[in-house]
């Protein structure tokens, strides 16, 4: 293993000693209810983050009023005393914190409305509206060109707040510059077309910048400690580049600036930046171009979730910090078990986004760590009244997750499973999700850390009940594949949700002829006793399960995911969507990027379909009043599941309590699983 070393050196900001180089950046993570219920509930999401061993925390604020924003206000000295909670709570566990202020597109003057504001009132997209809402106005509006007034008025608004945050027990004031908000925009000769003292030379886009810091340390102290967001490079054509930004960090030193964060692109940059494909470290290169322009300490973060790459960047010498967002929401003790050397017992982040997804409607939840945002409410697993037998039936995350919680709370747990290995439907989307791999083998080495029966291989029947006699069952088995009832949906080259999840249980085809019987159960043999997701995903470019050309019934999240998997590995795809939206429930992290991904590719995007009947040469589908033939070999059900009631029916006369989680209850993503399995084993 490797040793982590650079990764827990202490390290000086200013006027703070941080115990190690890693850093929690600010996010907008405030959900909108009233101040106090926020605070109370903020008190233990931050407090569980110290506790994990991270140097600094970052809270997002905002210096203006704003609509349900997700973050906390410094616009009043009213704020301070709520603030000065959240800054005990972190400080008792032992990290520093810090106030970032300057996330969003928009502003307040007075009593005037919520407006989206910039330098020139441009919108790089050309139309209304922000890549985010961030508190702003709900009806999409174009930006407005900010007055001289209102950006004197905007400087002293950050000064007073600065002088909020220190009051508030914060160890340092962070102005964020990056991404596109207000003040990024300034840097930008994209979005900066002004003729007066704000525009024009670099000089002239730094002005705001500059006066702000200026004002903060004449209002908060030049004793105090201050850092600074910017982008690397804002990755838009025409926009400024990696030599701008060191440019600009020169400059922010020598104004007082203590550190620098290094970010990735704008929100609105056409290229993928922390979707699940971008390499882990592929940003860091812009942290480096900083760092050797300046003295002071630069973080790198962006795409950064293990702690082997951050060791690996800190290390070749391009940051000296490394902040961590999503890793530290998926497992807030990352930390310390890295410090321990436990990095097995890492809980991986899986790039999923949904966190991401939810900073315009908080509280945020994570797909793998179900206590997010629930940390008010379950501090930890409390000790159960009584122990009692609970037989929990699917070894997917559902049950996974309910077996784990349950075993903590003192329950003699059994998992079963019909399936070789642990994982369930995750077993199938590692193949095409790169990072699911490694979320399943972490469940799978969890679950046989603690003391849960686990019986794979095993089919759960009414007579199994019978010999076990459980208190509880916790139905875990997953949801079932809709029917599509139209003829040839039952043909050979027809495969569905059912097939593929036996073909890696280890079991072949019961269909076809020979020919494809005999790959099937070869294929099934080898996935058996040799699992592996990355040779699965490379062995998909030959002619099984799929052969050359792929029609793809069902355009939602599964079916899209597949699609690119499949156009990667050289197949010729159409996506065949009865709605008139390809990707409806796919989150706007990915979805761009996935569509964009297909349309390159010359995947075949059919809306507004309907399946009239399935044969050798493809799919029949009905479209504005007239049949057409989408030509396919293979042809992939990828419809929606459905509530699995079948084992539950069977139970409900035998006097035993019975819940039904995740998929089999209510079917959603990973996400909508674990926190099933989570909740429902916190009141058995």
């Amino acid at each position: 293993m490797a040793k982590l070393t650079k990764l827990f050196e202490p390290i000086r900001v200013g006027n703070l000693e941080l115990k190690n180089r890693i850093k929690m950046p600010a996010m907008a993570v405030s959900p909108p209810e009233a101040e106090e219920a926020v605070i109370s509930r903020l008190k233990y999401f931050y407090a569980e983050k110290a506790k994990g061993g991270v140097a600094i925390i970052g809270i997002s604020c905002t210096a203006t009023r704003l609509i349900e924003d997700p973050m906390l206000g410094l616009y009043d000295d009213r704020f301070i005393k709520g603030l000065a909670e959240l800054t005990a709570a972190i400080h008792t566990h032992g990290a520093k914190a810090y106030a970032q202020i300057g996330v969003g597109y928009c502003w307040a003057f007075g009593d005037g409305p919520v407006e989206i504001v910039g330098p020139s009132g441009v919108s790089l997209s050309g139309r209304p509206g922000t890549p985010f809402r961030l508190g702003g106005p709900r009806e999409p509006t174009m930006p407005r060109a900010l007055t001289l007034d209102e950006i004197h008025a905007m400087v002293e608004t950050y000064g007073d707040s600065a002088r909020r945050v220190r009051e508030a027990g914060f160890d340092a004031v962070e102005v964020i510059a990056s991404v596109g908000y207000i003040i990024a925009q300034f840097l930008s000769p994209l979005t900066n077309k002004r003729d007066d003292e704000y525009g024009g030379s670099l000089e002239n886009r730094m002005r705001l910048l500059l006066e702000i810091v200026e004002n903060m340390k004449a209002k908060a102290g030049s004793d105090y400690t201050y850092t600074c967001r910017l982008s690397g490079s804002d990755l838009l054509e025409g926009g400024y580049t990696a030599d701008d930004t060191a440019e600009m960090a020169r400059i922010l030193e020598k104004a007082g600036i203590h550190e620098i964060d290094v970010m990735s692109g704008w929100h609105n940059a056409p290229v993928p930046i922390i979707q699940t494909d971008v390499p882990q470290g592929a940003w860091a290169y812009l942290a480096a171009a900083v760092k050797k322009a300046v003295g002071i300490p630069v973080a790198a973060g962006t795409q950064i979730q293990d702690v082997l790459v951050a060791e690996r960047v800190l290390a070749e010498g391009k940051a000296d910090l490394v902040y961590m967002a999503r890793a530290l929401l998926a497992d807030p003790e990352l930390p310390n078990k890295a410090k321990e050397g436990r990095l097995a017992d890492i809980r991986p982040c899986m790039n999923c986004c949904r966190c991401i997804e939810a900073s315009d409607g908080p509280p945020i939840y994570c797909s793998v760590n179900a206590r997010l945002s629930r940390e008010h409410e379950y501090p930890v697993e409390t000790p159960a009244a009584e122990s009692k037998r609970v037989l929990v039936v699917g070894g997917g995350p559902a049950g996974i997750e309910a077996s784990r919680v349950a075993a903590l709370r003192g329950h003699k747990v059994t998992l079963c499973d019909h399936a070789p290995r642990l994982g369930g439907l995750l077993v199938l989307a590692a193949v095409t999700n790169r990072r699911i791999g490694n979320v399943v083998e972490y469940l799978d080495r969890l679950v046989k850390s603690l003391p849960i029966e686990l019986r794979l291989n095993t089919a759960v029947t009414p007579a199994l009940l019978d010999e076990m006699e459980p208190d509880i069952v916790v139905l875990a088995a997953g949801g079932m594949a809709p029917t599509l009832d139209v003829p040839g949906s039952r043909r050979a080259n027809v495969l569905n949700h059912r097939d593929l999840k036996e073909l890696l249980a280890g079991r072949g085809f019961k269909k076809g002829g020979i020919g494809q019987r005999m790959l099937s159960n070869l294929g099934a043999l080898f996935v058996r006793f040799f699992y592996e997701p990355s040779l699965i995903r490379w062995m998909l470019r030959f002619g099984f399960p799929f052969k050359k050309r792929v029609a793809v019934i069902g355009g939602g999240f599964a079916g899209c995911e597949l699609a690119v998997t499949l156009v990667e590995r050289g197949k010729k795809v159409s996506i065949i969507e009865e709605s008139q939206r390809i990707g409806n429930d796919v989150g706007i992290v990915h979805r761009w990027v996935w569509m964009k991904q297909l349309r390159e590719a010359g995947a075949k995007l059919e809306t507004g379909a309907r399946v009239v009947e399935i044969t050798d040469k493809g799919v029949r589908i009905e479209k504005d009043g007239s049949i057409e033939l989408v030509e396919a070999d293979s042809v992939v059900l990828a419809g929606g599941l459905e509530p699995n009631t079948e084992l539950a029916e069977e139970l409900s006369g035998k006097g035993t309590v019975v819940y039904a989680i995740g998929d089999c209850a209510e079917p959603g993503k990973l996400l909508e699983a674990t926190a099933s399995g989570f909740l429902t084993a916190q009141k058995i």
